[in-house]
């Protein structure tokens, strides 16, 4: 049984990186290719910044891809094996369909965990270092750190939600802000400033104006003013490093934030939705592999061009049913564990139904 597993490994192998090249050319071809193109022709980014940009872009996709080349290297291998008759003189050898799978579960788990390691290592690292390229300049066209959300609560008694339009790294300002001033539950100023920046323990606000409210949440005073400065215990540093999006997080940094988001009384459901994406995605792999497998015995002739197209209907059929549920586990009608492994559980009782059928056989 060992020639068998390592014969179907290989021949998996094979179909799988065909399949890696193959949806990533597919995934790339539209809005990243486009953007690093007019990066490179219309703002001058050099050539080697350009190559750069697009394999630290390339995790991203990968986290996805990696399942969806697994199912097309499996459909095109099982297939091929079953119109050559290699699966009938299998069986006619006593071998069972569920023995069969088991080289192809083996490849699925390493797929699963190759996954793993690259959305909790080595997209956070690539996300940084984009953000680094970027800070970098001259471009101004890919958003890494703008228009976002961050929270100040270093100061005892008092937290400040901060809108920030645009950022200057080089200079470590922070330009467009509004900023809402708590203090407990209520709303007790609000900021708006041309730019602001951190030096010696204290918030800088340049040019603006702020809004104080009283106690019935109405505007009590209007203030004008060339330079403000609140205290804090930021620093600009650790705020643009801090500026990372959930979907850039590992699930360890994720599952961190999100305790500090509840603690603070914020609603988190989304994030937990995200959070189990980042558990359900790396393991539709196996899914797929279970799929592939019943599928590619029953259809025995399907040559390449049908086994990429249907690949490509199972895995849309798949990311169509997924999203469903993530809307309906956001909305609340459904728990996130259950919303986003909803579909991952009805695919591998619907492929291991099949497989025991054709087994039956």
């Amino acid at each position: 049984m060992r020639v068998l597993d390592r014969y179907v490994v290989r021949q998996v192998g094979g179909s799988f990186l065909f399949g890696v090249f193959l949806f990533v050319a597919i995934l790339s071809a539209g809005d990243l290719l486009f953007r690093l193109a007019r990066m490179w022709l219309r703002e001058g980014l050099p050539g080697e910044k350009v190559i750069a940009v697009f394999l630290l872009s390339l995790p991203q996709l990968l986290v996805y891809v990696l399942p969806m080349a697994l199912l097309l290297g499996v459909l095109l291998v099982v297939g091929r094996m079953a119109g050559d008759s290699e699966i009938i003189a299998l069986r006619s050898s006593g071998v069972s369909l569920f023995r069969f799978f088991v080289p192809f579960f083996l490849f699925s788990l390493w797929v699963c965990a190759g996954t793993i390691i690259i959305q909790e290592i080595v997209l956070p690292f690539s996300a940084q270092k984009l953000k680094e390229i970027w800070e970098e300049g001259p471009v101004s066209s890919w958003p890494v750190v703008e228009r976002t959300f961050f929270r100040d609560t270093s100061e005892e008694g008092v937290e400040r939600l901060f809108y920030v339009r645009g950022v200057d790294a080089k200079n470590g300002l922070l330009e467009g802000v509004v900023v809402q001033e708590y203090s407990g539950e209520r709303l007790r100023r609000i900021v708006n400033a041309e730019r602001a920046r951190v030096s010696q323990g204290h918030w800088i606000f340049e040019n603006g104006v702020y809004y104080e409210v009283n106690e019935k949440g109405e505007v009590e005073r209007v203030v004008r003013f060339a330079r403000e400065e609140v205290k804090t215990q930021e620093t600009m540093e650790d705020i643009l490093k801090a500026k990372k999006r959930p979907q850039e997080m590992s699930f360890t940094e994720l599952r961190v934030y999100i305790e500090r988001e509840k603690a603070r009384g914020q609603n988190t459901r989304n994030l937990e939705v995200l959070l189990w994406h980042k558990t359900a995605i790396p393991f539709a792999a196996l899914v797929f592999a279970l799929v592939g497998v019943a599928l590619g015995i029953t259809s025995p002739r399907s040559g390449k061009a049908l086994g990429i197209g249907l690949s490509i209907l199972i895995v849309f059929g798949y990311y169509v049913f997924f999203s469903i549920m993530s809307t309906l586990a956001e909305g609340g009608v459904l728990s996130p564990f259950l919303g986003t492994w909803a579909t991952n559980i009805l695919g591998t009782l619907g492929g291991s139904v099949l497989l025991w059928k054709r087994n039956r056989v």
